[in-house]
């Protein structure tokens, strides 16, 4: 599966609107390197360099679902990511699909500024090739409402979203807390199981059984915490 992310930097446009659009990005460390105290790091983060990514941002390979709505789990559970990009609010503006689908989810234009939209990673680490591997290609978008600062590595929850359905609106993945900053004290959660030679390792918190989170196998492998009505 291609994934949407380019590693060139330019920028195509045409009369409907830009055909590329440049996104923030800043490269993340893995496995044990997840919770090192370093100043470099966030500094990378702060600089961020520009990736150009497809106008419509969708998941693996450019399929149907947008990013910002994909799920892998249950609709509406939370879930854990890792934050390893930030997209500035004329970005978000000139992605149609992205900012059409923003707003069907009842977020106002005056809600969306910068960073208001991160890219994370919701698997480890790596692959036969980064660009090919589940890391990548399952990369995901949530949108951060106003008043959280999300900094690069940091650990977050977020509700689920879903696509559209039946002619009904769909819902975009929100973040609802930070649970781990990459340079705080204490590991309470990290890359399950902790082996750094596995692809396809998922966010654990030693604190999720007793709150009620269940683990999913299978080809999407997650730990998360249903939909409570």
């Amino acid at each position: 599966m291609r994934s949407c992310f380019s590693k060139k930097y330019a920028a195509a446009h045409s009369s409907g609107g830009p055909q590329f659009s440049l996104f923030r990005y800043a490269e993340i460390k893995t496995g044990a390197q997840m919770n090192k105290s370093s100043q470099s790091i966030r500094a990378g983060f702060l600089r961020s360099i520009f990736y150009i990514i497809c106008l419509s941002m969708f998941l693996t390979g450019c399929s149907s679902i947008l990013k910002i709505q994909a799920n892998f789990i249950p609709p509406g559970s939370l879930r854990l990511a890792q934050a390893i990009a930030v997209a500035d609010r004329s970005f978000i503006i000139k992605s149609t699909d992205l900012y059409d689908a923003i707003l069907s989810s009842g977020i106002t234009d005056a809600e969306i500024t910068d960073e208001s939209v991160i890219a994370a990673r919701i698997y480890c680490c790596g692959g036969v090739t980064y660009e090919s591997s589940s890391e990548k290609v399952n990369e995901i978008m949530i949108f951060v409402p106003s008043g959280t600062k999300i900094e690069y590595g940091d650990i977050v929850e977020f509700k689920a979203g879903w696509p559209p359905k039946n002619g009904e609106n769909g819902q975009i993945n929100i973040l609802t807390r930070v649970v781990q900053k990459l340079e705080g004290n204490g590991e309470q959660c990290w890359w399950d199981p902790k082996d750094d030679r596995l692809w396809l390792r998922t966010l654990y918190c030693d604190w999720m059984p007793k709150e009620g989170w269940v683990k999913q196998g299978g080809l999407d492998p997650a730990w998360y915490r249903p939909n409570i009505p």
